[in-house]
């Protein structure tokens, strides 16, 4: 290992912490990861990945092409179910060179871990994080909760929205918003439910309604809602009763499922954090949702967290050491999420709106919204 290459450990095992820990292995650094939970958790609903993330699991070995579903389209309808909005993914796939897919989250995790093992890549699960430590102020390390030390040259707290790194950092608390996305496992396709090319957003005054093709003959269904709902321990009912109202085909299908008294619905919060000027330390630094949680109705979390591994493993080889590489990533990979955070806080996607005013947005206005979002966010493939 040559003396450049710093070792590196990862807090956090999800997708961002797995394709830092990739990248980062693939550039030389010798890498460890630790994860609190008990076993690398590849549990959870779908994601959407644009095309610069999508580059960026490439360039990592991970073809997330067939363990998803390329998107064709994105539509927003009225919750009558009149349409109001398309965007043409397909003609954006092909300006940017790679396709939008959307992908169970398990299924990447399971291909992250997989590559992460061939990269020789250390993942150490059940490992808590205590505390920071540092060797007579350089480099840095991690105390684990069982009273271990894992010793390295760079700390990267990949390890989510309550990122225990970003706490000791930083101290300052996660914002929670008033409103929650509820989203159930990929459901089976049938009558009802569509596995097509095209994701569906329905828009209306109770809220959002999502229905989105992930492959493998499923659907990642999800309710947006902006107020809590009663009994959100159990929210079927005051789900069914707030989106009662929506004629919305695809609306329906989406409250059928509800049927299932089985049915596992997960709460995600929305979760927000003030973009630090950086947010690192020292040779610590965050990654991801630890960095600058977002809320989820832009689908940008996993996307941000890829596209800031990238940065990393860019950025880390700094002729000046690795400390100031640290910066330098934070300072890349800062600009495109603050632009993200903003927008994402403001949520614009899940606003009702007259159809008739978003008819009349010319489509070459819809084009070009959908080229520069694609461009800030850090989106597009080339």
């Amino acid at each position: 290992m040559p003396p450049t290459s710093p070792r590196v450990v990862v807090v956090g095992a999800g997708v961002g912490g797995l394709a830092a820990a990739v990248a980062l292995a693939a550039h030389g650094h010798e890498v460890r990861v630790v994860e609190e939970a008990p076993a690398v958790r590849a549990g959870g609903g779908a994601v959407t990945l644009w095309p610069g993330a999508v580059a960026v699991l490439a360039g990592l070995g991970v073809d997330v092409v067939p363990l998803g579903r390329p998107l064709t389209a994105m539509e927003r309808h009225a919750a009558d179910g009149s349409p109001q909005l398309r965007l043409d993914l397909a003609r954006a796939a092909r300006r940017a060179g790679s396709p939008v897919v959307t992908v169970p989250r398990g299924r990447l995790v399971e291909a992250l871990a997989a590559a992460a093992t061939e990269a020789g890549v250390v993942v150490r699960t059940g490992a808590g994080v205590a505390a920071l430590t540092g060797r007579q102020g350089e480099g840095a390390g991690v105390a684990l909760a069982d009273g271990d030390v894992e010793v390295a040259d760079v700390v990267v707290g990949a390890d989510g929205a309550r990122s225990a790194v970003r706490r000791v950092l930083h101290g300052d608390p996660i914002v929670l918003g008033p409103g929650t996305t509820w989203q159930p496992p990929p459901a089976p396709t049938g009558t009802a439910v569509d596995d097509g090319a095209t994701c569906v957003l329905v828009v209306g005054p109770a809220g959002m309604v999502g229905l989105n093709p992930c492959g493998g003959g499923r659907t990642q269904v999800w309710w947006d809602v902006r107020t809590p709902l009663p009994g959100d321990d159990d929210p079927r009912a005051a789900l069914r009763e707030r989106f009662g109202g929506y004629r919305s085909p695809a609306a329906r299908a989406a409250l059928d499922l509800l049927d299932d008294p089985h049915l596992p619905l997960l709460p995600y919060p929305r979760a927000a954090y003030r973009v630090h000027r950086p947010w690192g330390r020292g040779a610590v630094t965050l990654l991801g949702d630890a960095a600058h949680a977002v809320p989820p109705s832009l689908a940008q979390g996993t996307n941000q967290a890829l596209l800031d591994a990238a940065a990393l493993a860019r950025h880390l080889p700094h002729p000046d050491g690795p400390v100031a590489g640290l910066r330098a990533y934070e300072h890349d990979a800062g600009r495109r999420a603050r632009v993200v955070s903003a927008l994402s806080r403001a949520e614009l996607t899940g606003r009702d709106a007259p159809t008739p005013l978003l008819r009349a947005v010319p489509g070459a206005a819809v084009r070009a919204g959908l080229g520069a979002w694609m461009r800030a966010s850090g989106s597009r493939a080339s």
